[in-house]
């Protein structure tokens, strides 16, 4: 069966080039100023692929800049409040006062200033 088939295979007719064949391909060859038709899609497809990587590079850098900036004015808010509620614990550091108790009439209260050999 392999000897039929490569008998076969041998009367069939031999292809030949068509007539300035090898010319052809020389030039086409030598064409360099001008990229060839399938080129042009592929490139337009990477700068369309390129630019649209890069926008997306900027629009999240540009997400996180103002994530920074908001992150910033929170920290500046606490800061200030810290501030403040820091002022107001100084200005309250009097003399120190303990609750002892009492009722609904009357409130128990001692001041530790008053008070020989206490210390706070």
């Amino acid at each position: 069966m392999e000897d039929h088939l490569n008998r076969a295979l041998r009367e069939l007719p031999r292809e030949r080039a068509r007539e300035g064949f090898t010319h052809r391909v020389l030039a086409r060859l030598d064409r360099e100023d001008r990229p060839s038709v399938w080129m042009r899609p592929r490139l337009v497809f990477a700068t369309a692929a390129l630019m649209a990587v890069m926008a997306s590079a900027g629009v999240l850098q540009y997400r996180a800049d103002q994530r920074q900036e908001e992150a910033r004015r929170v920290l500046r808010e606490l800061r200030s409040e810290h501030e403040s509620l820091k002022q107001e614990f100084e200005s309250l550091s009097a003399p120190p006062v303990v609750y002892v108790g009492g009722n609904e009439q009357v409130d128990l209260v001692v001041d530790l200033s008053r008070v020989q050999g206490a210390s706070f």
